[in-house]
């Protein structure tokens, strides 16, 4: 199958990469930098897996690159058979200065919105024709258990808006899918990929990023079994979560 990886430089991006090729798939990996020190590990890859992977800028809120990075994806393989919408931003500690309302950075606010939920909405706009010429699509997007509605808590406050935000878009997508393109049987999920080990994760980290790429395979060749969902808002183990 041929994959498509955004946020791919680093942690579950790079992880689901590496566990792609592993696995005998042709990855697509893009990223805001491609150059030799921002994604070397992804061309150490390339040097062991040769053309089953091909590295690809990609700045998800920028709609020319992912326009120019769907056209080019289907000069060459004329459909796509999964996407891992995976590149995000957390700028916030668990502890924050100040008053959490007074206090708000309102331009990392609207960024983290415009990368974690437009940027989301952005790259399937764009490749969302690819996997309609699969055979056996599958969408997943990386969002988070941060997302759900609870009475406590009020920590990373823009991070949960903003995946709270697109678990709602996920939601709208499988519900248009399920209404208008039932012929296509695309899968699609909103992923919890657990409490991760990477840059973004460290100050609540559980798992290395490894192990969710590898659980998130498992759903995607169906080794782990996902009954029909409502509401498909899945952990990589492919629990449901609560939402």
């Amino acid at each position: 199958m041929i994959g498509f990886v955004t946020g791919a430089n680093r942690g579950l991006g790079y992880e689901l990469v590496k566990e792609g090729l592993q696995r005998g798939h042709k990855m697509l990996a893009s990223c805001r930098k491609t150059d030799p020190v921002s994604a070397a590990d992804l061309y150490l890859l390339q040097e062991q897996y040769g053309e089953r992977i091909r590295i690809m800028p990609l700045d998800v809120v920028n709609e020319t690159q992912a326009a120019q990075a769907a056209e080019e994806v289907k000069r060459q393989y004329d459909s796509l058979d999964f996407l891992f919408n995976n590149a995000g931003v957390l700028f916030e500690k668990m502890v924050m200065p100040g008053d959490a309302i007074a206090d708000l950075d309102v331009d990392r606010f609207r960024e983290t919105l415009d990368v974690n939920i437009t940027g989301t909405a952005i790259v399937l706009k764009y490749f969302i024709r690819l996997l309609y010429a699969s055979t056996d699509p599958c969408i997943m997007n990386i969002t988070s258990e941060a997302g759900h509605l609870s009475p406590e808590g009020y920590n990373y406050l823009a991070y949960s808006v903003s995946k709270h935000g697109a678990n709602m878009y996920t939601q709208k997508i499988r519900n248009y899918l399920a209404a208008e393109k039932a012929d296509k049987n695309i899968r699609i999920y909103m992923v919890h990929p657990g409490r991760l080990d990477t840059i973004m994760g460290k100050e609540n980290a559980q798992i290395h990023p490894q192990k969710s790429a590898e659980g998130l395979f498992d759903i995607l060749e169906r080794k782990t079994y996902i009954p029909p969902m409502d509401v498909p808002f899945i952990n990589y183990r492919g629990e449901p979560m609560p939402y």
